[in-house]
């Protein structure tokens, strides 16, 4: 049996992932330059807002059980441009990489538990369920 709720937020996260790492390999390479160019700068902005977006369209999709404490985390939200990210201080750049190191690891847990419910929906019978209930039903006529 198929669930195509399931289904759809698998395809929803995986492509989300997807994404999710492009963005912080433009991220991490972008800020290994000696310098970061306008082209740079605009190339992240954009990315981040679409990346924005997706999070946003993520969020509202997902149930809430495969959300602990009802939220997902964003340090994307936490760069607001890469020219800033020279100057924050060691500790908050620590901080800011164990945030998407989290995120990722949080994603992905979300990931393999729609995985485990889809595995368990195709193990799932309807047929036997369906008549299991039907004769439950005649059983206590």
């Amino acid at each position: 049996m198929k669930d195509r709720k399931t289904e759809t937020d698998i395809k929803m996260m995986n492509s989300f992932l997807e994404f999710w790492g492009k963005f912080h390999s433009i991220y991490s390479g972008t800020l290994g330059k000696g310098t970061i160019t306008k082209d740079d700068e605009d190339k992240f902005l954009e990315t981040k807002a679409m990346m924005r977006g997706k999070y946003e369209e993520l969020k509202g999709t997902l149930d809430y059980n495969y959300m602990p404490h009802g939220r997902l985390t964003d340090p994307v939200s936490d760069i607001l441009l890469l020219q800033t990210i020279r100057f924050i201080s060691e500790d908050n750049l620590k901080k800011l990489n164990n945030n998407w190191t989290d995120s990722y690891i949080f994603l992905n847990n979300i990931f393999e538990r729609l995985k485990t419910r889809k595995r368990r929906f195709e193990e799932f019978n309807a047929m036997g369920v369906f008549f299991k209930r039907v004769r439950e039903k005649i059983g206590k006529q």
